[in-house]
């Protein structure tokens, strides 16, 4: 949605759900990234203010497509960064999901 956080300076724009598949992408390409540059594993920045977090939060979350609604939905996009980053790289490789409690 695009609703201004009020830790950020910018209103984000709103994806729609092709946008939203290709930053589940995006996030699964980095940690490839990371692999490949000889990383032991990498953190999802899921904290307050920042893209994952404004698709968890009802008050920033007013999608009515399958990422937003209900609680099952909201928590969808981060749930999919982690099991495509875990499917894509392996049981080995580290992923730390930051979440704060704010």
């Amino acid at each position: 949605s695009a609703i201004k956080s009020p830790i950020s300076m910018f209103k984000p724009k709103a994806l729609d759900s092709i946008g939203v598949e290709r930053t589940i992408n995006d996030f699964v390409r980095c940690a490839e990234l990371a692999a490949q540059a000889g990383y032991d594993g990498v953190e999802v920045m899921g904290s307050e203010g920042y893209l994952i977090n404004q698709f968890i939060t009802k008050e920033a979350n007013k999608r009515t497509d399958e990422w937003g609604g209900s609680y099952e939905n909201r928590i969808r996009l981060p749930i999919e960064i982690v099991r495509r980053t875990r499917e894509a790289l392996g049981p080995d490789f580290i992923i730390v999901y930051r979440l704060s409690m704010l």
